[in-house]
């Protein structure tokens, strides 16, 4: 038996050899048909970056996401990043988005006559209960208590926290609003202790 599967096995060599080959290139095709997408390569944080930060190129990296991940306005492009402010803080890993870093017109998208106005915070806690995008109500307080408390300033939106102390009483932040508005904050702020409320909206 053994003998006669071996002259078969002579007899039709180049036919069984050309089956083989047949049969290699079918599971190298299968192969390639089976590997993963290897994903859409994205920008972001190379390390935990704190609200504010001017991005430099060793602050961001590309990494590879599968498509269905991929927030929408991400980029792969480091000049399109670089330079740019963060606008809240970031975890290393996230990705850096539109929403994330801030334009090179802070106004762009606001309406006709949004100015920026900084507002500075009494109380430098208060940072630590907002967030970049927030609308928040500025609230002004007397001092000396003559009179009570009363809000100035109603669904500011915040654009920028500070990243850090600037050795300065208080904490400031950049709110979004109208050029009157923005003054009635600049007179308030000479003669109150300005504190914020989230906005109800």
């Amino acid at each position: 038996m053994v003998h006669r599967i071996a002259r078969l096995t002579l007899r039709h060599r180049r036919l069984l050899a050309a089956l083989c080959a047949g049969l290699s290139v079918l599971l190298a095709a299968g192969a390639v048909t089976r590997d993963p997408d290897p994903g859409r390569h994205v920008l972001v944080a190379a390390h935990d970056l704190a609200s504010g930060t001017v991005l430099t190129d060793d602050d961001v990296r590309l990494a590879a996401l599968p498509p269905d991940a991929v927030p929408a306005h991400s980029t792969a492009s480091r000049d399109a990043v670089v330079g740019r402010t963060v606008a809240g803080p970031m975890r290393r890993g996230e990705v850096l988005t539109d929403a994330r870093v801030l334009h090179a017109g802070r106004m762009t998208g606001y309406p006709r006559g949004t100015v920026l106005a900084t507002v500075r915070l009494a109380d430098a806690d208060a940072l630590t209960t907002v967030r970049v995008g927030e609308s928040v109500d500025v609230v002004a307080v007397d001092p000396e208590g003559s009179e009570g408390p009363r809000v100035i300033a109603r669904d500011v939106e915040i654009v920028s926290i500070p990243s850090g102390s600037d050795d300065s009483p208080g904490a400031p932040i950049r709110v979004a609003t109208s050029e009157k508005t923005a003054l009635t904050l600049a007179r308030a702020a000479l003669e109150s202790r300005l504190s914020v409320l989230v906005s109800g909206g």
